[in-house]
């Protein structure tokens, strides 16, 4: 089980909230898929600068994921800006 802290902006930060709303076709759906367990997180000051923390069983299928068009798809309708996405991975030194 990999840990890992994701940082990005969106366009607009309700949209984002929106999209994670527990339900059928959530993002919690569709990382659930993978086993993917996320958790959300927002800048209290800037509601378009959010992050996830996630525990992921397996990095491959992640990664799959996101290039997939359905991962694309989905960071296009959530307004993800890609290019501020960061990722931080749990390591033991």
């Amino acid at each position: 089980m990999t840990t890992a802290i994701v940082f990005h902006e969106v366009q607009d930060g309700t949209v984002w909230a929106n999209a994670w709303k527990q339900g059928p076709g959530s993002r919690h759906e569709l990382f659930g898929r993978i086993g993917v367990k996320c958790r959300t997180c927002r800048d209290p000051n800037n509601p378009s600068s959010l992050g996830l923390i996630l525990e992921i069983p397996d990095m491959a299928a992640f990664e799959a994921l996101l290039k997939s068009d359905e991962g694309q798809r989905a960071m296009r309708e959530d307004g993800l800006k890609v290019e501020t996405m960061r990722m931080l991975v749990e390591f033991t030194p």
